[in-house]
Order: structure tokens, then C-alpha cells, then sequence
């Protein structure tokens, strides 16, 4: 079932608008399907234009608002227009989930890690997660208030053995960017958490790993699978949501038990 048909019904994003980055593919476009079907009104920010607008499209099939956003979140020139364009469009932003982020090789060593490498998976995951926040929250405190749902992994909460020293470190960052945030803006009535999936059955991992391989790291996860897109997005659309009205610098880990606090 579309999932965008599946929450036809449900308004509780009503009137709310929502800028979500790494909305062309996997958990990205699951959400923003999921929060149109919810009511809200969706900017889809993706690297890949043509990733953007098929999410876009999908959505307005389903009678619901989009605006494709295409941009490197890593660009400062490039989120600020894009910020700005939704904006410009609809008047507010209530919702920012920041879900773009790069990584490098597989199993890559941290001796073998080329700078070039580092600095893209930085520029993706961490200054992509600052620049989106910087220029929205503008907005948010003009509004009253809003959500920031940073996305980061079960890699910053541990290691990642798969992607390498630049991602556990890049989504550490993130980590610290949203209890910073959290801590400065409460008082604007903006909360500001985490979600740290582990891994999931999607594009990413299909692309890094075999389907042997995947089975086999299913079986170092206590609930004994990978998330599906959707076990990531409902708690998102919690986060995103007033059910969540009095959280603010979690960081919830969604990763089947395998993250045990």
C-alpha cells in the first residue's frame, strides 16, 4: 500500500510544514510520504534533483503539497536557498529532520582513510546537519517554536566496524550539535533530539554489503532482523509530533537492541 494513502485519514500534522533532507530515497522518502499523508506540507531536499522530484511526485499523486528541493547540504549558498524557497512558498517551517549524510568505503582502515574522504562525510553529516539548523531556526523562533529530529546512528553511540572511523565520528558530532541546540533554544519552544538507528534493510546497506553478509549481522541484533524504513520513521513522526512535547536532547536509539543504554 502506498504509504502516503495509508495515513490519508490522520491530521495530525495538519497546517505544518516540514523541511526534510535525504528525502529522494530510503527512510527519507518514507517520511515525507508518511508526513504528507499526515497533513503537513513537505520540502523535499535531496543531492539527487531527479531523487526529489519523484519523491515530490508521489506525493502530489496522492493529493498531498510537496516543493522538490534539490541541494548539497553541505553548501552553505545551497541550504539557505533552499530553506528560503520553502519559506517563500508556504510561510513557516515548523519541522526540520535532518537525514542527509554521506560515508565512505566499507571496512575502509582509518590509516588507508583518504582527507578527501573525511571531509565529505563531514560536510554531509555534520556541517549539512549545522547549516540546515542555522537556517531554519530563524524561522522556527519567528513561529514559536518547532521540532529538529537530527538523524544520527547507532555509530555514534558505539562504533561502525562497516563505515569506517569518519562516520562513527561524524555522528558523534551530530549527537553534540543536538544537545547543544536543545539546550539553547528550548526557551524559543524549539525541541531538539536524535534518533541513532542501527542498520537497515534499505538501498545503503544493499549497496555495501551481501545479502549473506546481512543475515548474518541480523543475527548480532536481539530482536533477530534490520529495521525496516518504517520502524525508523515512526518514531521520527513521534519526535516530529506533540506526543513528544516534553523531549528535548534525547538521543532514542532505534536499533533492535542492539544499542543497550
Amino acid at each position: 500500500m502506498n504509504p502516503v494513502l495509508s495515513h490519508a485519514s490522520n491530521s495530525r500534522f495538519d497546517g505544518k510544514v516540514a523541511f526534510v533532507t535525504g528525502a529522494g530515497r530510503g527512510i527519507g522518502r518514507v517520511l515525507v510520504e508518511q508526513l504528507s499523508g499526515a497533513g503537513a506540507k513537505v520540502g523535499v531536499c535531496d543531492l539527487v534533483p531527479e531523487r526529489a522530484q519523484a519523491s515530490v511526485d508521489a506525493i502530489k499523486a496522492a493529493g498531498g503539497q510537496a516543493l522538490a528541493l534539490p541541494a548539497d547540504v553541505g553548501d552553505e549558498e545551497q541550504v539557505s536557498a533552499a530553506v528560503e524557497r520553502l519559506y517563500g512558498e508556504w510561510g513557516r517551517v515548523d519541522i526540520l529532520v535532518n537525514g542527509a549524510g554521506s560515508y565512505g568505503a566499507a571496512f575502509r582502515k582509518t590509516h588507508e582513510t583518504p582527507v578527501e574522504e573525511w571531509d565529505q562525510v563531514f560536510a554531509s553529516n555534520v556541517r549539512g546537519t549545522f547549516l540546515c539548523a542555522k537556517f531554519v531556526i530563524p524561522h522556527m523562533v519567528t513561529g514559536g517554536g518547532g521540532r529538529i529530529i537530527n538523524v544520527a546512528s547507532n555509530a555514534g553511540r558505539s562504533v561502525s566496524p562497516l563505515l569506517g572511523c569518519s562516520y562513527t565520528a561524524a555522528k558523534t558530532a551530530v549527537i553534540g550539535i543536538t544537545r547543544h541546540l536543545s539546550r539553547e533554544y528550548a526557551k524559543d519552544g524549539i525541541l531538539v533530539n536524535t534518533i541513532a538507528p542501527g542498520p537497515v534493510r534499505s538501498e545503503r546497506v544493499a549497496g555495501l554489503i551481501e545479502e549473506e553478509s546481512a543475515v548474518e549481522l541480523a543475527t548480532q541484533i536481539p530482536i533477530g532482523r534490520l529495521a525496516e524504513p518504517e520502524d525508523i520513521v515512526d518514531v521520527i513522526l513521534f519526535l516530529a509530533s506533540d506526543a513528544a512535547r516534553y523531549m528535548t536532547g534525547a538521543i532514542v536509539d532505534v536499533s533492535g537492541g542492539l544499542i543497550l543504554s
